[in-house]
């Protein structure tokens, strides 16, 4: 078995992110595993609940001595590589018994690794409790899967959980919302009118706050979006894929109409930006969601703190004015449109006629999804007014992605991800979501033993 050196785990911990891995690479895949493993003829069944990089906790049952116990466990992640092959470890800390445990009764934290050389083989992972990873210490688990949402019964949970937990509610109504919208969807194939109908009444009926905003309401998202430049323009092409799929099916989710407009490859330049926002029919209840992804910079001599969009599909262009458009010009431009709900976004660098920096380094691109509950959904984009604009990086700074997209957008969507979640809380906000987007690309960046520093910047005027 491959041995994991010290020297190699220490340099992992400090952090070059996930290499992309079988086991997480679906897109926005779930966030909920199951793994078995078996030590001193002692049978451990833990239960995984991934949030991001930093915050994840896993439940871990197992009987000894005739008495059932259950350990919380948190976890970081990180990965290195090492003579040409790849490790991928989770590390366990702060272990808390959540059942009784007698005087003196502890818990080693266990680390998890997998490793291989070249595409990644769908190999059962690693576990150890030895902080030192001696190759005595370490054995291969028994099994290691995703758990659907269909498995959340009362008698799965409380292998892990109390009643009484605030965990074990919100996995239990992720169980029962999934189960109703499976029977919503086999009633609708059976008879498609009635269950439209159906459908209806119980939005009506379960949503009554919300319904007015529903009604003739519609999201617009623009995706001005640099297919074609050399460098990153395959990156961009991923953030923009990531967001067309996103935003259509919230607005599936929550009820209302969707309409996209798309500026890329041969049609990215500022004059088709600019007619294309012009053509917009914005309602008073409507939402707009713009996006931009390719290079950005500033002038020597701006004092604006969003930056200028390179409107340029080629290096051969002459960048200037009419090659530029400055992100708060859109804000601008939307502020007279009367929208509801406003969220402009935008992925490029700040730095002095900058370039998005693309690096090597790949990680896990941790979308975090536990199942989205709709009420969330309908709280962050039926109930709330007002704008949100953010750019991926501030003054001075470059913007980093990578064959995934980039590190600011992946960040962005991982964070409204966690917040209509099951495992969040019940009042979900802009404001979290933007805190949670500085955060997590802030991690991707110390975590990765290239890049520079990136620091998202906002400004945020949303009310419920």
């Amino acid at each position: 078995m491959k041995t994991i050196s010290k020297s190699g785990f220490r340099w992992g911990l400090l952090g070059i992110f996930f290499w992309l891995s079988l086991t997480f690479q679906t897109a926005w895949a779930q966030t909920l595993y199951e793994v078995t493993f078996q030590a001193a003829r002692v049978t451990y069944k833990g239960f995984l609940v991934y949030f991001n990089e930093e915050d994840a906790y896993m439940r871990v049952g197992y009987t000894y001595q005739g008495t059932y116990h259950v350990v919380d466990v948190k976890y970081k992640s990180s990965s290195y590589q090492e003579d040409g092959t790849n490790f991928f470890v989770m590390i366990g800390s702060n272990p808390t018994y959540i059942t009784s445990a007698s005087r003196g009764m502890t818990y080693n934290p266990d680390h998890f690794f997998w490793f291989w050389e070249g595409d990644y083989n769908n190999q059962l992972p690693y576990v150890t409790d030895d902080p030192d990873f001696n190759e005595n210490n370490v054995i291969q688990t028994k099994s290691y899967r995703e758990v659907d949402a269909k498995e959340l019964t009362p008698t799965y949970l409380r292998q892990f959980f109390r009643t009484d937990e605030r965990q074990y509610k919100a996995l239990l109504r992720m169980n029962s919302e999934n189960n109703a919208t499976l029977a919503q969807n086999n009633s609708s194939q059976n008879n498609n009118n009635s269950s439209q109908n159906t459908n209806q009444n119980s939005s009506n009926s379960s949503n009554n706050s919300n319904s007015s905003n529903t009604q003739k309401a519609k999201m617009h998202l623009v995706l001005v979006v640099n297919t074609d430049i050399a460098d990153i323009g395959q990156s961009c092409k991923v953030d923009g894929t990531i967001m067309e799929t996103e935003f259509r099916e919230i607005a599936k989710a929550i009820g209302i109409s969707f309409q996209k407009y798309t500026i890329s490859g041969q049609n990215f330049t500022r004059s088709k930006v600019e007619s294309t926002l012009q053509g917009i029919q914005v309602g008073r209840n409507d939402i707009i969601v713009f996006y931009y992804s390719g290079h950005g910079f500033r002038w020597s001599n701006q004092t604006d703190r969003y930056p200028q969009f390179d409107m340029r599909s080629s290096d051969y262009t002459r960048l200037t004015e009419q090659t530029a458009l400055p992100f708060s010009s859109i804000d601008q431009f939307f502020a007279t449109k009367g929208a509801r709900l406003t969220l402009l976004l935008a992925d490029c660098c700040n730095s002095d006629v900058g370039r998005n920096q693309y690096t090597s380094t790949t990680f896990m691109a941790s979308r975090s999804y536990q199942g989205a509950e709709i009420s969330k959904l309908k709280k962050l984009f039926l109930e709330a007014r007002g704008k949100l604009i953010m750019s991926g990086s501030a003054p001075g700074e470059y913007a980093w992605c990578n064959v995934n997209g980039g590190f600011f957008t992946l960040s962005f969507m991982q964070a409204l991800k966690e917040e209509i979640g099951y495992m969040r809380g019940e009042n979900p906000n802009w404001y979290n979501i933007v805190k949670n987007t500085q955060n997590n690309t802030k991690y991707k960046i110390n975590s990765c033993a290239t890049c520079k520093p990136q620091n998202p910047i906002a400004e945020v005027k949303i009310s419920n």
